[in-house]
């Protein structure tokens, strides 16, 4: 693969990098969302002594905010779940593209190993955490 070539690589390995990262964010962002609202909704039932059971008050009616709660943990489920399979394809997606580059440089020759190696460190630089 010649240097232009393993530039747009490294480029695209660096986007998608950034992509999953912001991914993995949103990914936290919605767990938390996810404890507190089955927090509040744990809260909005009644415990049995003694076991771990639940059920609703006295009358056998639900809280007014329990069905919304319950709605609302639907669709934060919902999102996480698409978000996680998305993180997952895209990682593997980072995983062959990495590979790819370290393939290409380990069968480089020497002045195009030091450029290829000099673009690597260009690019890869803003991951490190010196």
């Amino acid at each position: 693969m010649n240097l232009t070539e393993f530039e747009r690589n490294l480029s695209s390995f660096c986007a998608g990098y950034e992509d999953y990262t912001k991914l993995m964010s949103d990914i936290k962002r919605l767990d938390n969302l996810i404890q507190a609202n089955e927090k509040q909704l744990n809260d909005s039932l009644i415990k049995i002594p003694f076991t771990h059971l639940y059920f609703v008050d006295g009358l056998g009616i639900f809280k007014h905010q329990t069905p919304t709660l319950l709605k609302q943990n639907k669709q934060l489920i919902i999102k996480y779940n698409r978000k996680l399979m998305k993180s997952k394809k895209l990682s593997n997606s980072l995983h062959e593209q990495l590979e790819i580059i370290r393939n290409d440089y380990l069968t480089s020759n020497g002045e195009e190993s030091e450029a290829k190696a000099k673009l690597a460190i260009k690019y890869l630089k803003q991951f490190w955490q010196i």
